[in-house]
């Protein structure tokens, strides 16, 4: 197979999550059980993945830092599952971060590194990533009732329009660019945390079948402060038909968070945020059961589960 000249690698399988990680004793490899922590030392660089585990939905954190430090102004490219990622430069390092779709059929998962300083011969290296099998909660016999506005077909012209304007609104917020605004660890977006629904959970409503849980739900009284979970800029922050009072934020290179049924929003449009910055309270608005919050997050159009990027660890380069 051509795949196999490019130096096709299995850098981490599924098995390795297991009690045995810590025997693990593939060369040049390290491993920590807390999240997957891929470490490979290559002639010209390493290269370091970390995520919670390489399964659907979940985000991965990629660092490659050049041996020579000559190189950090060199030009490569990196290609994650055929699309180009954004890379930035962070002290002596390359940073990146990459999304694997909660709805990707399974099968490996291809990284692809492109240069000619580092590959003389080939210009190219490619990486293979086995996918751990991930199960989403399916709720079959447990309907949730809400109003009745929410579920029907039969919606005033004046609703339509509003629900129109509303897709507009969160289309351009998520196609907003920016350059990466943080370089450290993300943050949860409450003091206390119980989590009500996970990432990805098919629920019915009213007795018909609902899409995914496109983020997770925390539970709080009306009123809770609910913090930013990185720094960033205020794309949007208003009131909308089945997100309620809404939020988004650019965290930049393509990477949002947004909260949902706020009861008040806290900020504005062009605001800038710093991690832990309260930007509103918990409610129960719009498309809502009672009080929480929903929290989401995209990475490069991708909904991911935001517990995944909050779980990682690697963002802040060692010194």
């Amino acid at each position: 197979m051509k795949s196999v000249l490019l130096g096709v690698l299995i850098l981490f399988t599924s098995h390795l999550l297991s009690a045995d990680a810590k025997k693990a004793k593939a060369k040049n490899v390290s491993v920590k059980v807390s999240n997957y922590y891929v470490k490979k030392e290559e002639k010209n660089f390493t290269l370091l993945l970390e995520a919670r585990r390489f399964g659907r939905g979940e985000a991965i954190f990629f660092r490659l830092t050049p041996k020579d430090r000559k190189w950090i102004n060199e030009s490569f490219k990196v290609v994650w599952m055929g699309k180009d990622v954004t890379l930035t430069k962070q002290a002596n390092s390359f940073i990146a971060f990459f999304a694997i779709s909660p709805d990707f059929s399974g099968g490996p998962m291809t990284l692809d590194i492109h240069s000619k300083i580092f590959f003389v011969k080939r210009g190219t290296k490619t990486y293979q990533i086995d996918l751990e099998p991930t199960k989403f909660q399916v709720i079959k016999k447990h309907t949730i009732t809400v109003d009745h506005k929410y579920v029907t077909e039969e919606l005033s012209p004046e609703t339509l329009e509003f629900i129109k304007e509303c897709k507009k609104a969160k289309e351009a917020a998520f196609a907003s660019e920016s350059k990466l605004q943080f370089n450290d660890r993300f943050r949860n977006p409450l003091d206390n945390i119980h989590i009500t629904s996970r990432f990805y959970v098919r629920r019915d409503y009213n007795n018909k079948k609902g899409r995914p849980h496109g983020g997770v739900d925390f539970r709080g009284k009306i009123g809770t402060p609910i913090y930013a979970v990185q720094d960033g800029t205020v794309v949007l922050a208003q009131k909308m038909y089945y997100e309620g009072n809404f939020t988004i934020i650019d965290h930049g290179n393509k990477i949002f968070s947004f909260y949902m049924h706020q009861d008040e929003i806290k900020v504005k449009v062009g605001d800038k945020i710093r991690k832990g910055q309260m930007v509103g309270t918990v409610g129960s608005t719009g498309m809502s059961t009672g009080p929480h919050l929903h929290l989401g997050a995209k990475i490069s159009d991708t909904l991911v589960d935001p517990l995944s990027i909050i779980a990682l660890h690697s963002i802040t380069e060692d010194k």
